[in-house]
């Protein structure tokens, strides 16, 4: 970071009120750093050093950082911080403000969302491999065949269970509301990493559970794609708990043997293998060759 950069009161100001993530309360502790993922995966996205910048009011800085774009939104920064700042939501702030003064295109940002959806194939696969045993790494030609590779969706015929036992247990323990679902979809409308039915679907998951279908649910590695931003249970009408669900889902797939111990700890391990791939690839499709975006637009 340039040591002659002067904060700027003024437009601190302006992005604690635009952005509205209580940055100002930041104790630049470090916990959102250690809670994110993308960070312990690269070492590539420091949410306190974009709260630090925004209460220094370099909002330049900020619109400059490709580490804006790294962000998965999965909100662990804010449920991890003590005082409850929201990083995210600072990150969110500057996106829309680079795209505003046209630092990046239109086209750039619809390239991006693409080459998110996409790279859910790569962690769908990559928990497939993992469910199966140690994923030690990942070769260009296989990172590629995953991004380019749709996952077929299942088409079977299915027969409700709703007095299945692991069901019943499911709803009584869960407290998660579950049998208040109206399947609006605004669940699945609002998750960041829905992009094909196929892959994740937290209607999909939540409807099963309701049908009684939980077994085929607990093998499934769908339910490991969630990243845990909880905005599916803060959008549902019915206070349906998308996010308790798919977390006592998982506890139960381990509990039940359906898949080993070990799996979040070799979806840690995963992680540093695809998410760096994931940087790189939003670098080349942002040409933030120079390691900066070029701020050439005025506000």
């Amino acid at each position: 970071m340039n040591s002659s950069l002067t904060p700027d009161r003024e437009l601190r100001k302006v992005i604690e009120t635009a952005a509205r993530a209580e940055s100002n309360l930041c104790w630049a502790c470090g916990t959102c750093d250690n809670e994110c993922p993308i960070n312990g995966a690269s070492n590539r996205l420091s949410p306190r050093k974009i709260v630090r910048l925004a209460n220094y009011g370099l909002l330049d800085e900020l619109l400059g950082a490709p580490e804006i774009w790294y962000c998965l939104t999965c909100y662990r920064c804010f449920d991890g911080c003590p005082n409850r700042v929201k990083p995210a939501e600072v990150i969110q702030f500057i996106r829309e403000e680079a795209l505003r003064r046209q630092i990046v295109k239109w086209d750039m940002v619809q390239s991006y969302k693409k080459l998110f959806g996409l790279f859910q194939r790569v962690r769908w696969h990559a928990t497939v491999r993992c469910m199966d045993g140690e994923l030690n790494s990942v070769s260009e030609q296989q990172w590629y065949q995953w991004l380019e590779t749709p996952v077929e969706l299942r088409r079977t015929n299915i027969t409700p269970k709703g007095v299945a036992n692991r069901t019943v247990y499911f709803r009584q323990a869960a407290d998660s509301n579950i049998t208040l679902c109206l399947t609006c979809s605004e669940c699945t409308n609002c998750c960041p990493v829905f992009h094909e039915r196929s892959i994740f679907d937290p209607q999909a998951i939540i409807r099963m559970v309701n049908m009684g279908l939980t077994e085929e649910l607990l093998g499934s590695p769908s339910i490991w794609l969630c990243i845990g931003c909880g905005r599916c249970s803060q959008a549902c009408t019915q206070t349906v708990k998308g996010k308790e669900i798919i977390a006592r889902l998982r506890r139960m797939a381990i509990d039940g043997g359906y898949v080993s111990p070990q799996l979040p700890r070799r979806l840690k391990k995963a992680e540093k293998l695809i998410y760096p791939r994931l940087l790189d690839e939003i670098d080349a499709c942002f040409d933030f060759s120079s390691g900066r975006i070029p701020i050439t637009a005025t506000g």
